[in-house]
């Protein structure tokens, strides 16, 4: 289904424009308005496939507006619709789909529609957005299955922040998107600079032809994901899937923690990623946890091993595991690696909080 704006100062001429596209079947979308500035500010942000706009307008004529949106995607095809026949040379000079003489008929718009369907159009399925946020921030496009994904350079650090935290939040209200991003500006500005952001995101994605992952509406943004993959979605989706489970499974704890590389957006001074790190890593500290307990009690202590291990990765002032670890490592007669494990727990502990280690784990290791 195509997305279409209709541009006309015509009231009468856009409703009647508007009933005959819904009707015809063709059209998903039909936003409609009759200041041509407005329509290209919404072109900025939303993803159109075809603009039928009139040509004799104030302020900005539809000649000059349509190679402003062909400056911010040249995929658009243009439809002009006017009383006068005098523009059509120089529409079609400039490339226009069609020219489309007022009053306009069903007959006529049907037309269109036909050409609509005959004109080949970017599958943007053929290529995917990547998006890497564990252990820092990484965008990546791939055109086709068997290529190298090639790196992403957006405008400017605060536009990446912006792409960063949309796709961390998946849908955000305008409001949180600018008291999270720029929180010493206020009103107007703050919009402003949310929607110039968002313009050179759209920008970028459109040059590479990449599927626009952005659907903005007048009070929140939200994330398209059809053709976006990234490892934050996927970590989410298997940690749900292992909670669900009657039983950890090994292999989906693996694909788990190849995802988890490191913590989210390491390396980004982003504030408001802080706290969604800190809950993603109590979760995936939660999940191996239970899996090293289920290990233990399913008879497996060499597999509840590496998932303590893998614990201490991330929280290494973990006494408890510590004393799961030691207690293994004797229990398989690894003596030297036992006494290894506990001269770092006595270290980590003085060092962060001026402590010694538990009384059960030293009388383990025939301390006093």
């Amino acid at each position: 289904m195509l997305s279409v704006i209709i541009v006309d100062d015509e009231k009468l001429a856009i409703k009647r424009l508007k009933r005959i596209l819904l009707d015809s079947g063709a059209i998903g979308e039909c936003s409609v308005f009759s200041n041509p500035r407005e329509a290209y500010e919404f072109a900025k942000e939303q993803r159109i496939d075809v603009a039928f706009l009139d040509i004799s307008m104030p302020e900005i004529n539809g000649m000059r507006l349509s190679q402003l949106l062909a400056e911010l995607d040249d995929s658009i095809d243009i439809v002009f619709v006017t009383g006068y026949d005098n523009y059509a040379v120089q529409a079609f000079d400039m490339s226009a789909l069609d020219y489309i003489l007022k009053p306009i008929t069903a007959e006529r718009v049907a037309k269109t529609l036909q050409k609509l369907k005959k004109r080949p159009r970017v599958k943007t399925s053929s290529s995917m957005l990547s998006v890497t946020l564990f252990n820092g921030l990484d965008i990546r496009i791939q055109f086709e299955e068997n290529e190298r994904a090639e790196p992403i350079k957006l405008r400017s650090p605060i536009t990446e922040e912006l792409f960063a935290y949309l796709v961390c939040h998946r849908t955000a209200t305008r409001e949180e998107v600018v008291e999270a991003l720029w929180p010493d500006l206020h009103g107007e500005k703050a919009l402003n600079n949310l929607n110039t952001n968002l313009y050179y995101i759209r920008r970028t994605l459109a040059g590479i032809k990449a599927s626009p992952c952005f659907i903005s509406g007048k009070k929140e943004i939200r994330v398209d994901d059809s053709g976006l993959q990234c490892d934050l979605y996927e970590f989410e989706r298997l940690l749900d899937k292992i909670k669900d489970a009657s039983e950890p499974s090994a292999e989906l704890l693996q694909q788990a923690a190849a995802l988890y590389k490191g913590d989210l957006l390491k390396g980004k001074a982003y504030e408001w990623a802080a706290e969604q790190s800190r809950r993603l890593e109590r979760s995936y500290i939660e999940l191996l946890e239970f899996a090293a307990r289920h290990s233990l009690d399913s008879d497996q202590p060499h597999r509840a091993l590496s998932y303590f291990q893998d614990i201490l990765k991330l929280d290494s002032i973990r006494e408890d595991v510590h004393h799961e670890v030691i207690r293994l490592y004797i229990e398989f007669g690894r003596h030297q690696e036992a006494e290894r494990q506990y001269r770092g727990l006595e270290e980590i502990l003085r060092r962060e909080l001026g402590t010694s280690p538990d009384p059960r784990i030293r009388k383990l290791m025939g301390r006093r």
